[in-house]
């Protein structure tokens, strides 16, 4: 049977590197004729970036009271009609919506966004009962296909921008000016830009670092976080050295890349950072742990260094990385090649789209209904080979 498909995303819509993704997916999916719904329990975006979703024509369901108003309300607005439920991250939800929303034909399909599952977890418990699994990394993946061998399972990245990334200008060596270390992302303890700030005096007497600057875009849940954080580099003396800017819109980021030498996150725990891929694109080397997914991104990879969890090594890591940025040997054009290869728009979207028009080859099983875009929209070309990792 042939149709337009009809997709229903379920999950919280958090904010960050998932929100810069669902919209990005929904204005792809959108583009291409898929017919797309949203649901989520609660939500960080803001009400204009809900607009915009709504503005490409996605429906979206959000109750201002959380879960029990969605067991409610979702009844009366949602019909057994959807052929893809795509389940991004944890989520108490997915399997009411397979029960209630999806086509007995239909794919439910589990995005994991950050590390396997454990057992006893919402996450573990819901995933039982879907139908297959998509990891943003080659580790997670592994992880997850042992955990579970008898689900289809396929690696892609989230998407980071809504066109191909344009090759950066060379960058000349940074010699002996001040070189410009930047954070991006929540001021989430896990992420550690606490511990960068407050051991920012120490690094800066180590050499090759100093003359240096560290800006921190970012900010946190509680509003209070920043305005701590804030306090404490004024009572440290350190307002000439480090910058708390606040938060930032995704539409930002080419400014902020344009003004960096090296992105940094020293991460305990992560998925596969969004804002290090976008960094990269842009020709900005990184500085990371090896967190999640985060070791795929040195993997043949000399402009990037990927370090242990711990905090030496890190500081050994970003050390190591200043002096090359001040003898010029990061190539912003090589790393701006090997990330777009990998991660660029046309790979990656070409892949969300045939995980959505044709999800049983996709996912190499011969068991589903196949749907295809109406005649207008632009066809499927082959899978590319340079991003099938499972």
């Amino acid at each position: 049977m042939t149709r337009i498909p009809n997709i229903l995303i379920s999950g919280s819509l958090a904010g960050g590197g998932v929100q810069t993704h669902v919209s990005l997916l929904c204005r792809v999916l959108r583009e291409s004729g898929a017919r797309v719904t949203a649901c989520g329990t609660s939500t960080e975006w803001s009400a204009a970036a809900l607009r915009e979703l709504r503005d490409l024509g996605v429906r979206v369901h959000v109750p201002r009271f959380g879960r029990i108003q969605a067991l409610l309300t979702w009844p009366l607005v949602l019909r057994r009609e959807f052929d893809i439920l795509y389940c991004i991250g944890q989520g108490r939800m997915h399997r009411w919506l397979k029960q209630r929303a999806l086509r007995r034909d239909g794919w439910a399909v589990y995005h994991e966004i950050l590390d396997c599952p454990r057992p006893g977890t919402v996450a573990e418990r819901e995933l039982r009962h879907l139908d297959a699994i998509i990891a943003n990394s080659r580790s997670v993946g592994a992880a997850m296909q042992a955990r579970w061998p008898e689900k289809p399972l396929r690696v892609v990245p989230f998407l980071t921008a809504c066109e191909p990334v344009p090759e950066p200008a060379p960058r000349p060596a940074v010699g002996s000016r001040p070189v410009r270390i930047v954070y991006l992302g929540r001021l989430a303890s896990h992420k550690r830009p606490q511990t960068l700030m407050r051991k920012w005096p120490e690094m800066i007497r180590r050499s090759p670092l100093a003359p240096a600057r560290l800006d921190i875009h970012g900010d946190d849940v509680s509003p209070t976080t920043l305005i701590s954080l804030r306090r404490e580099v004024a009572a440290l003396g350190l307002t000439d050295d480090i910058c708390l800017h606040g938060a930032y819109a995704h539409r930002d980021l080419p400014g902020i890349l344009a003004q960096a030498d090296v992105v940094v996150l020293p991460s305990e725990w992560e998925g596969l950072p969004l804002v290090l891929v976008e960094a990269m694109q842009r020709g900005v080397p990184v500085v990371a742990t090896n967190v999640g997914g985060t070791a795929e991104l040195g993997t043949g990879n000399p402009d990037v260094i990927i370090t242990a969890p711990e905090w030496e090594a890190f500081e050994s890591g970003l050390l190591t990385m200043i002096g090359r940025l001040r003898r010029g040997t990061i190539d912003a054009v090589r790393l701006h090649r090997w990330t777009e290869s990998r991660y660029g728009h046309d790979s990656v979207a070409r892949m969300w789209r045939q995980m959505c028009f044709d999800t049983a080859e996709f996912f190499g099983r011969e068991q589903q209904t196949t749907v295809t875009p109406p005649a207008q929209a632009t066809l499927l070309e082959p899978r590319p080979s340079t991003l099938v990792h499972s």
